[in-house]
């Protein structure tokens, strides 16, 4: 189930940052919950921690206080001893009832009662009549006592508070292992909903430009769909729109040119065969200079003738592609036809034609193959200098047949190669050049080339002039 995009670009934009946002918020969220109870955590232990510390030793500081009353008062007895020490004692007895409170957290509840219950007999004690220095060894017993419980107390409230600082530290720890956890998890989940909503995005783009460059290839028969937001869809509609319009002109036009070309090869057959009877001496015997203007003219039909051909034959390979009459056959003797049939064009301009496409045998249209060897050719002699060289050359590889067709003419930049197989495309004429070209022979080339299952292109050649490279399914080498 393909899950639906949303209604337009924007919209699919602040989703994608929204979801790639999620996680690094989500860990904020949880780091900052994680530090919160910390802290909440940490307050309680330093507020436990103090008043623990206070209170333990505030209650060592009323001890040695009380002990000091008391020792006054075993020397001088009197009424204002007892109140002082009665006065201490309350807020010793208050400081104990504070300390109380954490006396299940400390484990000094038995301490607490037995240093209470020490100081009420003190306390008794010093209340009885006639109170003398003989009592003054059991009291300091009793105060000795006393202070080892505080001192007993005051350790196991420092080792409390170390507890609690191991505690704190051992849950930061545990906090932080935590949130780096989370941050190696979410990281990658963020990366990877990043990568998701970049395809996403991109994939409209990406069936734009393929669409795009299909209308600058001439390629109209494809459908053009775009899958995203409804935005894109709809300019993926007027894209289609354009295409079908596109179609309709380049339909218009292949008829016109097919028109066209039968239109005016009715009156050029007329005019050829007139020139050669005028050639033939029919009408009567013509003079040098007559002679010179008919063999021009018929030089200038079988040109013409040539272009209309180009026509004609470009115009039925863009209303139905080429259908092939495969066959096995030899490619040095097609090879030879189409050189002989350039024989008169190449001894003009004392061009000599080098064959070297011996011993290979495939599968293909005979009349075909000839129309692109013949194109390829046709094309060399006239982009050559006069006194160069053309060579033909061919070889087998990988279940392949490679033609190359060379010539040492001005040459083709790289970055005009590509577009030289459009129709009505050509190339720098040399200077001089007796012959200028309708500009579809290469895209006859491609087509036919295209329709065999086979590629062509265009290649620098060295160290100058232009190599044409195509690749054919191979049958076998005769050779072999």
């Amino acid at each position: 189930m393909r899950l639906p995009y949303p209604v337009s670009l924007p919209k699919l934009l602040l989703l994608g940052f929204a979801l790639v946002a999620l996680p690094p918020v989500l860990a904020l969220l949880a780091a900052y919950f994680s530090l919160d109870q910390l802290s909440r955590r940490s307050e309680e232990a330093i507020t436990r921690a103090t008043a623990i510390t206070r209170d333990s030793r505030g209650l060592s500081e009323h001890l040695n206080a009380l002990e000091r009353l008391a020792r006054q008062q075993l020397v001088l007895n009197d009424a204002r001893g007892l109140t002082a020490y009665s006065r201490r004692r309350t807020e010793f007895n208050d400081m104990a009832e504070r300390l109380t409170q954490h006396a299940d957290i400390l484990n000094i509840q038995p301490d607490l009662d037995r240093l209470r219950s020490s100081e009420e007999g003190v306390w008794q004690r010093l209340q009885q009549p006639g109170l003398t220095q003989i009592e003054s060894p059991a009291l300091i017993k009793a105060f000795s006592s006393m202070d080892e419980t505080a001192a007993s107390i005051v350790s196991q409230a420092d080792a409390r508070i170390e507890a609690d600082i191991s505690a704190l530290q051992i849950e930061a720890a545990a906090a932080r292992r935590q949130l780096l956890q989370r941050l190696w998890i979410l990281i990658p989940i963020s990366l990877l909903l990043a990568l998701a909503i970049t395809a996403l995005i991109r994939r409209p783009f990406r069936q734009l430009e393929a669409a795009m460059r299909k209308l600058g290839e001439g390629h109209f028969n494809e459908p053009i769909q775009i899958r995203g937001p409804h935005d894109m869809v709809l300019l993926g509609q007027r894209l289609d729109w354009l295409r079908t319009r596109l179609l309709a002109l380049d339909a218009q036009k292949t008829r016109l040119l097919h028109h066209v070309s039968h239109e005016l090869k009715t009156p050029l057959t007329a005019l050829h065969e007139g020139t050669a009877l005028l050639l033939d001496k029919v009408t009567g015997p013509l003079n040098a200079e007559q002679s010179e203007i008919t063999r021009i003219l018929v030089s200038n039909c079988q040109r013409l003738r040539k272009l209309i051909e180009n026509l004609l034959d470009y115009s039925g390979l863009r209303f139905a592609p080429a259908n092939l009459r495969r066959e096995p056959l030899e490619l040095a003797p097609l090879v030879d036809q189409v050189i002989a049939e350039q024989r008169l064009a190449a001894a003009a301009r004392n061009i000599d034609i080098d064959n070297h496409c011996a011993g290979l045998q495939l599968s293909a249209d005979r009349e075909k193959l000839r129309v692109i060897l013949d194109n390829l050719l046709s094309n060399a002699l006239k982009f050559s200098p006069p006194n160069a060289r053309v060579q033909l050359e061919a070889h087998a590889a990988h279940g392949w047949i490679n033609i190359e067709v060379c010539d040492n003419g001005p040459g083709i930049p790289a970055d005009l190669a590509p577009s030289m197989f459009e129709a009505f495309v050509q190339g720098p004429a040399p200077a001089g050049s007796p012959v200028k070209g309708s500009g579809l022979g290469l895209s006859i080339v491609r087509e036919l080339v295209n329709a065999h299952g086979g590629e062509v292109s265009l290649q620098a050649n060295s160290p100058h002039g232009t190599r044409a490279c195509i690749r054919l399914p191979l049958t076998e080498s005769l050779s072999s």
